[in-house]
């Protein structure tokens, strides 16, 4: 069988070295001679850039990559709006992607100078591709991969409704180089919340960035050309109430590598395919460049296209299949990209609350009613409760087997308003407080030291309940770790977890917006603390963990204090005697991909694995590159390497 691809751009090089991997003869056929200098640099997320590093052989050049760890929204007053980390995305510049797919063809393989013209029909169906200079190959199957303006969709399809032209994008490159100071790899966007303009640069490398400037068509004069002279001076004059970073950005750009991007897309076709002719990235589906979806989605139409061609035996069930699997995520890439347009032209009539975040979102939304079938349990902690860290392993252990049967609400005890007048037992001070933590045996593994009460005593545990409470407006599940992640802090790695800065990086790792967190703090985090006090005070709540099960919206049960895990699960088959712990998947990929952070015991504990056993298992993942740890006198915590993947 041989296949034919019309477009030797990413999609359609990605597509030939797959479908050569599957044993078929592949034709590429690109209209340059030349590689264009449109699109000097891109997001990848890691699903689109493990596909391409498996295609690495001996002769193919060198993939050089940035990854980027932060993104950044501000205003152009430089307050900050959106702070959060990026765990799976990089900075790829075009050209080294080109030169990295076209290493591995040959002159037969990858034909230039082609452009597109016809089809030859034979029974129905395509026999081969014309080209305006006469040339003609024949083939079996043929695959659009020649991009937005697709004479290949028009023929098969019809003409393409594009949507309006609201959104232009000038794009260029600086040798700028970002500050030193900054750790981390930094997506930065000055964004206008009064008018559809943004200004955004991403570091390629050490000594480049590719910066880009999305404004509203309605703000640009006639005068405006797609040449460098035009560009600069719109650019320098649009941008001049915007910070000096961006006039540093400018001042160090070569103008002469500058071009204007008129965005557009259209809504999502309802086939990808007619009969043995077949789309793929944007000649498939187009959505605009909020989403920085395009090359990845092109990546992997590639992949599952391939790999569809290679299950089915029929043409069209592989067409079907590919159709199927795709047009789902690749729909919702082009309804996230209209919404954050909408968004961005329009900015006075959206906060930042559900802001979009300007790229690939997978998340899935979550129920916002609870579920009638689910035991509803209402646990009461406190970020220092040292009880309160050491059933950690129970309950994710509770959330395996049960996940299913429980609905586990967080609440916020208040355990240290301050050291003024306290007098909770025994401890009156912090010096009690680290005489009580080194006390605290061992148990699953969950190690604690009270040198953090000597060396930097935190003078309450309102600071973290506040700042877990914002997190919950943001996300639950997400939140969760976030308080797993501040317990660790304290408890193992001695941090005061009541500074900011402590907090934020927590909030980081998590995946937290950390700018939306830090304003959520001050009002509505608040204000949902003192509301789960209150509760607290009204069920009599003194000692923390304390657990209430209801039933018919009555408490039924309550523990409360250290509690074994068999007590648990006698009161769910108490409560729900139908109830079944399930089995789940103790592969570490698996239960690493739920909880981030563990020690050897409590992997050991929520995977029945013996400790040996365990140990050998996180230590050759360690040398491996898959997972860190985090070693001390007090324990380790293993934790996953955000980047990789197990």
């Amino acid at each position: 069988m041989k296949i034919v691809i019309i477009g030797g751009g990413i999609a359609g090089m990605t597509m030939a070295l797959l479908m050569e991997r599957n044993g078929m003869e592949v034709v590429v056929c690109e209209k340059l001679i030349s590689n264009s200098r449109i699109g000097h640099a891109f997001l990848m997320n890691i699903d689109g850039l493990s596909i391409l590093k498996n295609l690495r052989n001996k002769s193919t050049a060198q993939l050089l990559t940035n990854h980027i760890s932060l993104f950044s929204l501000k205003r152009p007053n430089n307050e900050e709006k959106i702070k959060i980390q990026l765990i799976d995305w990089y900075c790829l510049k075009r050209v080294n992607l080109i030169n990295f797919l076209q290493s591995s063809f040959s002159d037969e393989t990858l034909k230039k100078g082609r452009t597109f013209s016809h089809f030859i029909y034979g029974n129905g169906k395509a026999i081969a591709a014309v080209f305006e200079n006469g040339e003609i190959e024949y083939g079996d199957i043929f695959i659009g991969a020649d991009g937005s303006n697709s004479k290949v969709r028009e023929l098969i399809f019809g003409a393409t409704n594009y949507s309006e032209n609201d959104v232009n994008e000038i794009v260029c490159t600086s040798s700028f180089k970002v500050d030193n100071v900054r750790k981390d790899a930094l997506f930065q966007k000055y964004q206008s919340d009064k008018k559809g303009l943004a200004f955004g640069f991403i570091p390629v490398s050490e000594g480049e960035v590719v910066w880009f400037i999305q404004y509203d068509v309605k703000l640009a004069p006639r005068s405006v050309e797609n040449n460098s002279e035009s560009i600069e001076a719109f650019s320098r004059e649009i941008l001049k109430d915007f910070p000096a970073e961006v006039t540093d950005v400018l001042n160090s750009s070569d103008f002469n590598n500058s071009y204007i991007w008129k965005t557009r897309d259209f809504d999502l076709l309802p086939s990808f395919h007619s009969e043995n002719i077949v789309l793929i990235g944007d000649a498939a589906h187009l959505a605009l460049p909020f989403t920085s979806a395009g090359t990845t989605n092109a990546i992997l139409d590639a992949e599952c296209l391939s790999k569809s061609l290679k299950e089915f035996d029929s043409i069209e069930l592989s067409f079907q299949n590919y159709y199927a699997e795709r047009s789902e995520k690749t729909g919702m890439h082009i309804a996230q990209g209209r919404q954050i347009k909408e968004t961005f032209l329009n900015p006075e009539k959206h906060s930042e609350r559900g802001f979009l975040i300007p790229l690939i979102s997978s998340e899935k939304i979550e129920k916002s009613s609870l579920d009638a079938h689910k035991l509803k349990v209402v646990y009461f902690t406190d970020p220092i409760c040292s009880t309160c860290w050491i059933i950690q392993p129970i309950l994710r252990k509770l959330k395996l087997e049960y996940g299913d049967t429980l609905d586990i609400e967080y609440r916020m005890g208040g355990l240290l308003p301050s050291w003024k007048n306290y007098d909770k037992g025994i401890i009156k001070t912090p010096v009690d407080a680290a005489k009580h933590w080194d006390e605290v045996k061992s148990s699953e593994g969950m190690y604690l030291s009270g040198n953090i009460w000597r060396k930097d005593p935190l003078n309450s545990s309102y600071p973290p309940s506040i700042a877990f409470k914002a997190a919950q407006m943001q996300n639950h599940d997400k939140a969760i770790s976030f308080l797993r992640r501040m317990k660790e802090l304290i408890f193992i790695e001695q941090q005061n977890i009541t500074r900011w800065d402590v907090i934020e990086n927590a909030a980081l790792s998590c995946g937290l917006d950390v700018a939306v967190l830090k304003n959520d703090i001050k009002i509505r985090g608040l204000e949902l603390f003192e509301n789960d006090l209150a509760l607290a005070l009204k069920l009599g709540v003194k000692v923390f963990p304390t657990f209430f099960f209801y039933k018919n919206e009555e408490i039924v049960m309550s523990l409360n204090g250290k509690q074994s895990y068999e007590n648990f699960v006698a009161i769910i088959n108490g409560l729900i005697p139908e109830t079944n712990n399930k089995t789940f998947n103790h592969h570490p990929k698996h239960v690493f991909s739920l909880f981030n952070n563990m020690s050897t015991e409590e992997y050991a504990f929520i995977t029945d694995t013996p400790l040996s056993e365990s140990t050998s298992i996180l230590e050759q993942l360690y040398k491996q590159g898959h997972l860190s740890k985090f070693e001390s006198t007090h324990g380790i915590v293993w934790m996953k390497n955000l980047n990789e993947r197990i």
